[in-house]
């Protein structure tokens, strides 16, 4: 009767375990980084217009347009 192996003494087993924590630890920093904190957003584009020098419209303005047509 073969006498059988632990799983982790195949060196394929290990190299692939050992990439695959790598990668969820990989994974997870990324997420933590870039995905962790809401972004702030301006609800009337404000900064954007004075950016691109574009006059800004109150929303009493915008409205009425909307109304009128």
């Amino acid at each position: 009767m073969p006498q059988r192996r632990p799983v982790f003494s195949i060196p394929l087993v290990r190299e692939l375990t050992l990439v695959l924590i790598i990668k969820l630890v990989l994974i997870t920093l990324i997420a933590r980084a870039f995905f962790s904190d809401p972004v702030e957003t301006d609800p009337q584009g404000t900064h954007m217009d004075e950016v691109f020098g574009i006059p800004s419209v109150s929303p009493s303005l915008s409205q009425e347009t909307q109304h009128d047509q």
